[in-house]
């Protein structure tokens, strides 16, 4: 009987970020939208009509980025499955939590107004709460976007500023 050898596969969850400019229609569009209180922040998740120039402005600010990962991930294109703004105001914070699960399905983050204090972006590894190997924190920074599995866990952590203003959304490479 010959002897079987070990063989080790290491796999990680991978996340991108781009540090973009932030048009000033987005900023004064996303800045102006009335948002409903909802739990510990304030936002629009639970509108039931797509907000076409919430869409058209983030869009246009974030979709080459997002083409390039893809390009690196070998896909060939996209879809956007929802767009959604949130504002946290002080003490305000957002609960672990997963986007999509789906296996092609990325999530994301685009500071539109933040400070330097405003609460960063913790990541965790896949599993948790159950299974806790790492943590990645992101700093928040105007015009950053980060793209991230939509199945890995992370929260926003208590804030301290008044400023912290995201859109955030989920999409599909295919």
């Amino acid at each position: 009987m010959s002897e079987q050898k070990i063989t080790q596969i290491d796999f990680i969850e991978s996340l991108w970020f781009k540090d973009l400019e932030v048009n000033g229609d987005l900023k004064t569009y996303v800045s102006n939208l009335d948002l409903d209180k909802i739990d510990h922040v304030k936002t629009n998740f639970y509108t039931t009509e797509p907000d076409k120039k919430l869409i058209d402005f983030t869009m246009k600010q974030v979709e080459p980025f997002f083409k390039e990962v893809g390009t690196k991930l070998k896909k060939e294109g996209m879809s956007l499955l929802k767009v959604w703004v949130q504002k946290y105001e002080e003490n305000n914070y957002h609960p672990v939590h997963v986007h999509e699960p789906h296996h092609d399905s990325f999530s994301f983050i685009f500071y539109v107004d933040c400070t330097e204090t405003s609460a960063c972006t913790v990541f965790y590894s896949p599993g948790y709460p159950y299974v806790d190997h790492t943590t990645f924190k992101l700093e928040p920074k105007i015009g950053r976007c980060v793209l991230f599995p939509g199945a890995l866990p992370h929260e926003a952590m208590p804030n301290t500023d008044k400023a912290r203003l995201i859109v955030s959304g989920n999409i599909r490479f295919h």
